[in-house]
């Protein structure tokens, strides 16, 4: 409220931090039909994980540049860069529904984020040249859906992987349709009301394979020993 004296000027953050860093804070701390709370920590927020996909970045076109990205099916890769290449297809399908039709970029943001932590646990030195080319695919990825939302950002790092054209010129990423589902699912187990244990098993498990693995988790064993269930 200007008349409260309590506003925040936009200047301040653009000389600190830039214009994207502030669009990016802005998009993500509320969905446009709420009242956004300003946060100092939450600029910094947006700050350290711009940062973080620069770094990224970074190493990927130290490792990796001339890697072509994967464009497959899922069902063609090793476990390790299935499960990365269906995240980053997972991610497309919400951001672009979360954009086009929901208008929710605060979420569309904070999935890109889960897709940049996923990333990061690759060892790139380590790494098959099948990984590579899925991280690959991941970091163009990661940019075209963030170029909306922090554009002069993308549009360097996109020069800098060696792209010719803008950014804002290329469409915008399709997801494929097989490589969406996990073979794999997480199962969270509690004892209680209390998460005690997880772990993960074949999506085609029946029931009482998944109480029977629970059961028999050592973790879980100690808290139902000598008692009914």
């Amino acid at each position: 409220s200007k008349s409260k004296k309590n506003v925040v000027d936009p200047n301040e953050l653009l000389d600190k931090y830039g214009a994207d860093v502030t669009r990016l804070f802005c998009l993500f701390a509320a969905p446009p039909e709420r009242d956004l709370e300003w946060s100092e920590e939450g600029v910094e927020g947006s700050n350290r994980f711009i940062n973080r996909v620069w770094r990224l970045a970074g190493d990927c076109m130290t490792i990796i540049q001339d890697t072509p990205p994967y464009t497959g099916p899922a069902a063609d890769l090793d476990k390790a860069a299935k499960d990365l290449y269906i995240k980053a297809n997972q991610t497309i399908q919400k951001v672009t529904a979360d954009i086009e039709t929901n208008f929710h970029f605060n979420t569309a943001i904070a999935a890109v984020m889960e897709l940049v932590n996923a990333m990061y646990t690759v060892e790139l030195e380590k790494a098959d040249d099948e990984l590579k080319s899925v991280v690959w695919f991941c970091l163009e990825n990661v940019l075209l859906l963030l170029s909306p939302i922090i554009p002069h950002f993308c549009e360097e790092l996109f020069a800098r992987m060696g792209n010719k054209d803008s950014i804002l010129e290329q469409p915008w990423p399709e997801f494929r349709k097989d490589s969406m589902e996990t073979d794999e699912v997480l199962v969270v187990v509690q004892v209680n009301g209390k998460l005690r244990a997880k772990f993960s098993m074949s999506a085609d498990s029946g029931e009482d394979d998944i109480k029977s693995a629970a059961l028999e988790d050592s973790r879980i064993v100690k808290y139902i020993e000598g008692k009914e269930i």
